[in-house]
């Protein structure tokens, strides 16, 4: 990819595609977002070929050109009412209802906690837990010091625990 060659990313988008599609997923919450979040990215992806410096994964590239996306399409609409609807679907196979109500429950509360962080912290949490990027990575995703990383990541971590655990209540 380095020598702008558009088949490593053909290869790429084969392999990680499902991948992409859940990060746009969970950044964008919504699954026509994600699609046009990853879309916009591969586009980018191969518009700038020979930008790619090779530092990092190329998987991990693209990954934030898809995060970059959703907050871009988020920040275009951020005052759409119609957007800040909250619902959550759980599906599950053969669960009996009170399992289903009790994850239906724990996805709200969840859900509910991560959309009270501040934005940075949001992406600070999401960044480390469910991507798996170190603080220096997403210091230099964020463009904050690797200190502000810990900081954030900590209290992100407190607020949503508080949030979740029994008997302490929400804010």
């Amino acid at each position: 990819m380095r020598a702008g060659d558009i088949a490593g990313l053909d290869q790429l988008t084969r392999c990680q595609g499902e991948r992409l599609l859940a990060v746009g997923r969970r950044y964008c919450r919504n699954e026509e977002d994600a699609r046009d979040a990853v879309q916009d990215a591969l586009l980018s992806a191969g518009t700038h070929l020979g930008e790619f410096r090779g530092e990092g994964s190329a998987e991990g590239w693209v990954v934030r050109m898809v995060a970059r996306a959703c907050g871009r399409m988020r920040r275009g609409r951020r005052n759409d009412p119609s957007l800040h609807v909250g619902d959550l679907e759980v599906e599950a196979q053969q669960e009996d209802p009170e399992s289903l109500a009790g994850r239906a429950q724990v996805a709200a509360a969840l859900g509910a906690a991560l959309l009270d962080l501040p934005p940075t912290d949001r992406a600070v949490l999401l960044l480390a837990e469910a991507e798996g990027w170190t603080g220096p990575e997403i210091a230099a995703e964020l463009g904050v010091t690797p200190g502000a990383v810990r900081s954030r990541l900590s209290r992100a971590r407190r607020e949503v625990r508080n949030r979740l655990e029994p008997g302490r209540g929400s804010k």
